[in-house]
């Protein structure tokens, strides 16, 4: 990746990362459900997940999947899956205030939030589209660039998206708060966000 397309690049990560998709409808969702604080390890694990796909891409996965298409659709069953069982599990929580016990064991955590990426076709696609249209992926360049480049991409997604998946939990943090006293109504918006998870991954992996 030369120094004069790394700003297209960055643009280009800047809006795929901070559009809407499966992994910042969860987020957003989680911050309505529960509140920025106790999300916070939901996020730490969307943004390390993203981390190791990233890299896990650069370092031969890739070469792996352009040669094994049949991989491609396992994965694309497998995350539907996932994101839908995670939405699912988001939507139909218990608002009503129970133990210290039982509302940790709902909250989505750091082990969860690894998997959303990996089983996530807008990760997959973003991150493919970065190797595949900005760096030197193809030709014949020497390893040790090859590693800067993988380098430059993953520190760069992993930046951007430490703040935007912030950001989105926080949003539906807010909801959380305003409407902490209004059950029926934040469970209205969390069964929504859920809903937009899905149809956004459904379409994503089948229709596009």
């Amino acid at each position: 990746m030369t120094l004069s397309l790394y700003p297209a690049f960055f643009i280009f990560a800047l809006i795929m990362v901070t559009t809407p998709g499966p992994a910042n409808l969860l987020l957003m969702s989680s911050g309505a459900q529960h509140g920025l604080l106790k999300s916070l390890p939901f996020v730490a694990g969307v943004t390390v997940g993203k981390l190791f796909l990233t890299i896990g891409l650069g370092f031969g996965f890739l070469s792996l999947l352009n040669s094994n298409p049949i991989i491609i659709n396992l994965i694309k069953i497998a995350g539907t899956g996932y994101i839908c069982w995670l939405s699912y599990k988001i939507m139909f929580l218990n608002l009503k205030p129970t133990s210290n016990i039982d509302s940790k064991s709902n909250v989505p955590n750091f082990f969860n939030g690894i998997l959303v990426h990996p089983l996530n076709p807008k990760g997959w696609a973003m991150v493919i589209a970065a190797y595949t249209q900005f760096t030197s992926f193809g030709s014949t360049s020497s390893t040790s660039n090859w590693t800067l480049e993988v380098l430059i991409i993953a520190s760069t997604f992993f930046l951007i998206q430490s703040v935007s998946h912030s950001v989105w939990c926080w949003a539906g943090s807010l909801i959380f708060n305003f409407l902490s006293q209004k059950n029926f109504l934040r469970q209205s918006i969390v069964f929504i966000l859920a809903i937009l998870t899905v149809g956004t991954v459904i379409y994503s992996n089948f229709f596009i």
